[in-house]
């Protein structure tokens, strides 16, 4: 899948070399990706979200650049370790997330998290961008990462389900 190879690339060139996630469907490419072309990257399973957060923090403060991989309905999960850990104490991490809720979602439920993602960026004051096409996803990702360890502040790649889903053809 071009996308989830485009992310793993953008993420070894953020200079990241260590990903903590918490399990999804669409972020299981990326690992995959990850595993064939850049084994370099450690990667580092959480069972929650809040835990993932805590391990990147860690992590930095040991000297990596940390990304984590998550699913946009476990960002509220986590919220308290991003505001009372991560942004505080300028601790930088690429946050990658896998978009639930949003055009063509199959569960209603997972609707109002993946509308309100964007704002509760927002709110917390850190930068996001959508990942428009395959093609630009290496580029958007790494950037994201490189602005995120230069300024000491997390952020946000976000990656829609018209990205990361197979498109059925129209007959």
């Amino acid at each position: 899948m071009a996308w989830a190879d485009a992310v793993a690339a953008g993420v070894h060139a953020a200079g990241s070399r260590h990903l903590v996630y918490v399990p999804d469907n669409p972020l299981s490419h990326v690992l995959t990706a990850l595993g064939a072309q850049f084994p370099d990257i450690h990667t580092t399973l959480a069972t929650r979200e809040e835990e993932a957060f805590g391990i990147a923090a860690g992590l930095y403060l040991g000297g990596a650049k940390p990304t984590v991989m998550l699913q946009s309905s476990g960002l509220g999960n986590s919220l308290n370790a991003i505001t009372s850990l991560l942004i505080p104490y300028q601790i930088p991490v690429l946050i990658v997330i896998s978009m639930r809720g949003d055009e063509g979602e199959w569960n209603a439920a997972q609707g109002p998290m993946g509308r309100a993602i964007r704002p509760i960026l927002e709110s917390m004051g850190i930068p996001h961008v959508t990942a428009d096409a395959a093609e630009t996803t290496a580029e958007t990702v790494r950037l994201v990462g490189h602005t995120a360890f230069g300024t000491r502040l997390p952020g946000a790649c976000l990656l829609p389900r018209r990205l990361t889903v197979p498109q059925k053809a129209t007959a």
